[in-house]
């Protein structure tokens, strides 16, 4: 039963921190994820692009804060050092607003904007994050157990939808550190609290 995970999101930081630390980075061209989902970033030029799911070591940047603007270009209206800013732009492009002044532009209302970056929460501990319960064996959720605490895991991509969920089918990514206290013990495909290894930790804030 595929189309269960949602978001993966901060929900504490072990230090202590009332806040999590966010990465800020030119996106990497075509790139369509959605809130929520692991990030690396590219070894070609530094953009950030979704995790490819095979890179471990190294791996993982972070999970996006921001759906991506689907660039044509990596980092795409991003401004660069001692040159006028290119951006913020459109997302889906702008019209002209004077025929005879080509630079002159509307951005359509209501419209996002891109100024060629895009933001990540940084996976480096000791942020903890929330994610669903599922196994990449039979792609179905799992009931949590309190004997899952401290277990390692793997992220996973609903073959269903868009979002990643807690592999209990992998040992490669991460490890459980709690069951979130929104869902009863025992929830099939309920949440769980984890941390990512230090050994996958692309950027450490």
């Amino acid at each position: 039963m595929a189309n269960f995970a949602d978001a993966i999101e901060p929900v504490q930081d072990l230090g202590g921190a009332v806040s999590f630390p966010i990465g800020y980075q030119v996106e990497e061209a075509s790139q369509t994820f959605v809130y929520g989902v692991p990030v690396m970033l590219s070894s070609v030029d530094g953009g950030v692009q979704i995790w490819d799911g095979a890179t471990v070591a190294r791996g993982i940047a972070g999970f996006s804060c921001e759906p991506a603007s689907n660039l044509g270009s990596t980092g795409a209206g991003a401004p660069s050092g001692f040159s006028p800013v290119t951006g913020p732009g459109s997302v889906i492009g702008n019209f002209a607003a004077n025929p005879n002044q080509s630079l002159a532009v509307i951005t359509p209302p209501m419209v996002p904007t891109s100024d060629g970056y895009v933001r990540y929460y940084i996976g480096a501990p000791p942020t903890v994050f929330v994610a669903k319960l599922g196994t990449s064996a039979t792609v179905t959720p799992v009931a949590t157990t309190n004997q899952l605490v401290g277990t390692l895991i793997g992220l996973t991509k609903d073959t269903g939808n868009s979002f990643w969920y807690a592999d209990t089918n992998k040992n490669t990514a991460a490890q459980i550190v709690g069951l979130d206290p929104r869902d009863p013990v025992g929830t099939v495909g309920g949440h769980v609290f984890f941390v990512l290894l230090n050994s996958v930790v692309q950027v450490f804030s």
